[in-house]
């Protein structure tokens, strides 16, 4: 369950449009900053807490969209959800921008309530991502716990070699159970270790 709104940064330096986008997404459920032109907005991805989703003006003084766009691409580990807003119209232009790193490109005069899907698409994958992550991390550390037993067993598998062979050597029909479900268990436990490390890497 999302236990906090979705950060969104609005970049655009036109001030009653930043007020119209900020009131209103807002009001949408979103945690809400914004920055006047693209290099303002590029300071607050320097910062802790970084928004999640950008809307971005293509045409700003300073740092444009576009040039933002590009700069987020190639410089930020985890980049926003990049809704590119302009006036520019045609398949050139917004192949540019998709091209730049921007996921959506709405044209300007643009309708609310498609502005508020579009949000609604980068939310929803902004927490499926989060959830990836999170299954991720912990799928590694139970590998992790996995090599760390795998590593035990193969010392006790060392140690226990001759013990072994005596139980065999014995005819003792309990005793070499015992020696098959152990060996069950270190086979599993092999298993287990080469999904970790499919390359053969502890």
């Amino acid at each position: 369950m999302e236990t906090h709104p979705i950060k969104v940064l609005i970049a655009d330096d036109d001030a009653p449009t930043r007020i119209l986008l900020r009131a209103a997404v807002s009001q949408w459920g979103y945690e809400v900053v914004d920055a006047a032109d693209g290099e303002e907005a590029w300071e607050t991805f320097q910062k802790s807490d970084v928004p999640e989703l950008l809307i971005v003006d293509w045409l700003m003084p300073r740092l444009d969209g576009i040039d933002l766009c590009r700069r987020i691409k190639n410089e930020l580990k985890h980049p926003p959800y990049i809704i590119l807003l302009t006036q520019l119209s045609g398949s050139t232009n917004i192949v540019k921008g998709l091209e730049a790193g921007a996921n959506e490109f709405l044209s300007k005069p643009f309708n609310m309530a498609e502005l508020q899907s579009r949000l609604s698409v980068g939310a929803r994958i902004i927490r499926y991502q989060s959830r990836l992550a999170d299954k991720n991390a912990q799928l590694k550390q139970a590998c992790k716990q996995i090599n760390e037993i795998s590593s035990e067993m193969n010392t006790v598998n060392g140690k226990a070699e001759k013990i072994m062979n005596d139980i065999v050597k014995s005819g003792n029909a309990d005793l070499q159970s015992l020696l098959a479900d152990f060996n069950h268990v270190a086979d599993a436990i092999k298993q287990l270790t080469s999904v970790c490390n499919p390359d053969g890497d502890d």
